[in-house]
């Protein structure tokens, strides 16, 4: 039902859809221009490496290919890429310091302004029925969006390093034996699928709740936390299912579907996070001027969880 109605309010707000594709084209731009003085240098330790090439194999590749093969294709890529990151930083620790600042903290920052703004659109639909300025809720909400990403680079980097390192682990295994390449497959799907799904739904109530109360990123951040507590088993599932849409997208177009889903994951993370923030606080919301949706109250539905509970 909560999904159900997600796609529903993403498709009366697809128009959301391109103002954050505009702005996240923008800040890949400020980020092309941070590592401007560097680009010829990373050129050539990718090119060396023989990045590229393989990067142009794993982009050309399908499900039709086999996963044997696109497995081979990531695993090759992930070495091309450590041994250009091995070369540069031995040759230029400068830059390379500054390199690895861009990517892993001024990135993520600059790629997560757009949250809370496009929450907040949301909720103003969700509440009226207006469809605000993405650029005005921007202005007004920079500051809030300014805590919120610093403060989310700061929990996120260190989940997806783990992630990132127990990925190349598994991809490793591939190795192993043919055997390993016909199970593999199967772990790595619940791999990648568990630890994005369980990162989504983690996160999935702290823009939402920045909105609804009007505090800053610490407060609505427990807030958010809490919200999620209250029905954790089927957020986690129903982002599950989000994901795997999102993989068979990856797996049947390659990844140059990337250009796509980025955003329309951030469209759906806006619109599916604050339909759980709305029923988990009790709230009714619009679907459209003829489709509203009565939620429990918030005193109703923790009353029906602790007679379950008793029982």
């Amino acid at each position: 039902m909560k999904l159900n109605n997600s796609i529903k309010l993403s498709i009366a707000n697809f128009n959301l859809f391109w103002k954050i594709l505009v702005y996240k084209v923008i800040a890949i731009g400020i980020i092309l221009l941070l590592l401007l003085p560097l680009i010829g240098q990373i050129h050539t330790y990718l090119t060396n490496a023989s990045f590229y090439n393989n990067l142009s194999e794993l982009f050309n590749c399908a499900i039709f290919q086999g996963v044997s093969v696109i497995l081979e294709r990531i695993y090759t890529t992930f070495n091309s890429v450590g041994m250009a990151v091995s070369e540069f930083a031995t040759s230029n620790t400068f830059g390379f310091i500054y390199t690895i600042f861009v990517l892993l903290l001024v990135t993520p920052y600059l790629l997560l302004l757009s949250d809370v703004p496009a929450s907040e659109s949301m909720y103003s639909y969700m509440t009226s029925l207006n469809k605000n300025s993405f650029t005005v809720n921007f202005v007004d909400n920079l500051g809030k969006s300014s805590s919120y990403s610093l403060l989310k680079v700061v929990i996120e980097v260190p989940f997806w390093a783990l992630f990132t390192a127990g990925f190349y682990g598994l991809l490793s295994l591939s190795r192993i034996s043919i055997e390993m390449q016909i199970v593999l497959p199967i772990l790595m799907f619940i791999y990648l699928t568990f630890f994005v799904a369980l990162n989504m739904t983690a996160i999935s109530g702290w823009a939402p709740s920045i909105v609804a109360f009007n505090k800053g990123a610490a407060c609505s951040f427990k807030k958010g936390i809490k919200s999620v507590s209250r029905n954790f088993t089927s957020t986690l599932s129903s982002f599950s299912v989000v994901t795997i849409c999102m993989y068979a997208l990856f797996l049947i177009f390659g990844l140059y579907s990337i250009v796509v889903v980025f955003p329309l994951m951030a469209l759906i993370n806006a619109v599916f996070g604050q339909v759980l923030f709305f029923e988990s606080q009790g709230m009714d919301y619009y679907i459209s001027p003829e489709n509203i949706v009565k939620t429990r109250k918030l005193e109703q539905a923790d009353s029906i969880k602790k007679v379950k509970y008793k029982i």
